[in-house]
């Protein structure tokens, strides 16, 4: 079995969609063997599933031995957002990672929301902005530890922009020939930047 990538993050800057793919599952499945091993509804240990090299070929399901629960790895859906407004788009700094960076506005979907329940939600609730327009980019598995990243771009509507603090430490319009520091190439966050 193949080691796990010790940067992953620096392997998905350098590697095309397909291998990202890979390593994205080789790596949540990994991460699901260590972490959930006991089965919630009995508390009986769940045997780990083996991660051949091609993880894409691999069942990701796990079967209590002693109850017959079936178990699959956890996915925690997330929305992120290009918001545009003549001709700049909104890049925000975020405190509690990547904080010397300026990235796109993220945020777990909630219960119960649809996925532009969410982007309306998180836009209004990290920079009180109402956004009009609302159109999928693409996805991503992004592994740390469990996101799908929902890409999306929209227009701005509405509102003074007003940060949650403890969410947010910067925001700022910026154009794309004039760009701070951001992610780097192999993130959505990079694509929706440089391609939405």
């Amino acid at each position: 079995m193949k080691e796990p990538i010790e940067d992953l993050r620096a392997y998905f800057a350098t590697h095309g969609e397909e291998d990202n793919y890979r390593e994205a599952r080789r790596e949540a499945l990994r991460r699901w063997n260590e972490r959930e091993r006991y089965c919630s509804r009995c508390g009986a240990q769940l045997p780990p599933i083996a991660i051949p090299d091609d993880a894409t070929v691999t069942p990701a399901e796990r079967k209590c031995p002693a109850c017959g629960t079936v178990h699959f790895p956890r996915i925690e859906p997330c929305v992120i957002i290009r918001i545009e407004k003549e001709g700049k788009i909104l890049l925000a700094k975020h405190i509690q990672r990547n904080t010397n960076i300026y990235a796109c506005i993220a945020g777990f979907i909630e219960a119960g929301e649809s996925a532009e329940h969410a982007v309306i939600r998180e836009i209004r609730e990290e920079t009180g902005l109402e956004v009009r327009d609302i159109r999928y980019f693409g996805s991503q598995s992004w592994p740390f530890p469990d996101q799908l990243m929902l890409a999306y771009t929209a227009q701005y509507a509405g509102g003074e922009i007003r940060l949650q603090k403890d969410e947010l430490s910067e925001v700022g319009w910026f154009s794309t020939d004039d760009l701070p520091l951001h992610p780097r190439p192999g993130s959505i966050s990079w694509r929706l930047i440089h391609e939405a």
